[in-house]
C-alpha cells in the first residue's frame, strides 16, 4: 500500500511546542494476541523461560514435540486447538510438528527458549482455512450488511471500528505481501513526522525510546496511526500504555515486553486511535471519551 507523501504543516514550531507541555496521561490498551499467518514456511517462536506461553491453531492438531526438548519443555493441551507451553530452561531451536486432525495441513515450528524473550501469546491464522470454512451464514450477514448500508453511522460492523483499524494497520505493516487487506472504508492519510527524540512514551524506570511515525489510515469516523518505538538504552521493560501522551481513546502495543536496545527484541509498534487527526491528537491532553 502506497502512502501519501507526508506534507508538514506550517505552524510546526507551535505544535512542538505544544508537544513538551504535554504531562503523562492515562490510556485504554486494546490488548490482543500476536498474530502469525501461515504462509507453509516454518514459523518462529521464541519463549520465555519460566512463563506460559499460549498457542492457538487455526483447527485441531496432533502435536510432535522432539525427545531433545522434551524435558526442557512442558505442554499442555487444553483442547485440540490449544497449546500452553512452558520453557523450563533455555534452548536452541528445535522444530515441532503440529498435524491438523483432517490431514490437510502440517503445520512447522521452530521453537527456542530464551530468558529475555518476551512474551506474547500467539495465534496462528491460515488463510486457506478461513477461505474455506468461513460459515455461510458469515458471509450472508456481511452481504446484507454491505447492501444495506448507506454510509459508516448506518453500517453494522462485524467488529468494532478500533479493533477493525488495529487489524487494518498490522496487517499493512506485518503481513506477507499477498495478504496485505484492502477495505474500502479504510484509507491511507497524510501524517505528520515527528522528530526521533519527541518524548511520546515517558520514562518509567530511566528507559528512553526513539519514535517514528510509520503509517496513518482512517475509517468509521476515526484515525488509526501506526508508531514504531525502538528502546534506546540497556533498560529492558513492560510496556504501559499509561505513560503514552496525547489524546488518544485507544492504544495497542504489537509486543508488551521491549528488550535491551541492540537486542532482537528491543522495539514494537504502537497502533494510536484518535477521532481527531494525529498532529491534533499529540496537542491535547485530554482523552476523548
Amino acid at each position: 500500500m502506497q502512502l501519501q507523501k507526508v506534507q508538514k504543516p506550517k505552524n510546526i514550531k507551535n505544535i512542538f511546542f505544544g508537544f513538551f507541555m504535554l504531562w503523562g496521561l492515562s490510556a485504554t490498551l486494546v490488548q490482543a494476541d500476536v498474530r502469525r499467518v501461515w504462509n507453509e514456511k516454518p514459523l518462529t517462536i521464541i519463549l520465555p523461560v519460566g512463563q506460559e506461553l499460549r498457542v492457538s491453531f487455526p483447527t485441531d492438531v496432533n502435536v510432535q514435540v522432539p525427545l531433545g526438548i522434551s524435558e526442557k519443555l512442558t505442554s499442555l493441551a487444553p483442547n485440540p486447538k490449544m497449546m500452553y507451553w512452558t520453557a523450563t530452561e533455555a534452548f536452541s531451536s528445535a522444530r515441532i510438528i503440529a498435524t491438523a486432525s483432517d490431514g490437510k495441513t502440517v503445520y512447522v515450528i521452530d521453537v527456542a527458549a530464551d530468558k529475555n524473550a518476551g512474551k506474547e501469546d500467539i495465534v496462528i491464522e491460515d488463510p486457506a482455512r478461513v477461505v474455506v470454512e468461513q460459515p455461510a451464514a458469515s458471509i450472508n450477514r456481511q452481504a446484507a450488511n454491505t447492501s444495506n448500508a448507506t454510509n459508516d453511522d448506518d453500517e453494522v460492523l462485524e467488529d468494532p471500528a478500533e479493533i477493525l483499524l488495529t487489524r487494518f494497520a498490522s496487517q499493512t505493516l506485518y503481513a506477507p505481501s499477498r495478504l496485505i487487506p484492502t477495505d474500502t472504508r479504510i484509507s491511507p492519510v497524510n501524517f505528520l513526522h515527528i522528530h526521533h527524540d519527541f518524548p511520546l512514551l515517558q520514562s518509567g524506570h530511566g528507559e528512553q525510546v526513539s519514535v517514528n511515525v510509520v503509517g496513518s489510515w482512517s475509517g468509521f469516523g476515526r484515525y488509526v496511526t501506526a508508531v514504531l518505538i525502538v528502546n534506546q538504552t540497556p533498560v529492558s521493560f513492560e510496556f504501559d500504555a499509561s505513560r503514552v501522551r496525547g489524546n488518544f481513546t485507544h492504544i495497542t502495543a504489537q509486543h508488551l515486553h521491549l528488550g535491551a536496545k541492540g537486542t532482537a527484541i528491543d522495539r514494537t509498534t504502537l497502533y494510536l486511535i484518535s477521532e481527531i487527526p494525529f498532529a491534533e491528537a499529540l496537542t491535547e491532553d485530554s482523552y476523548a471519551y
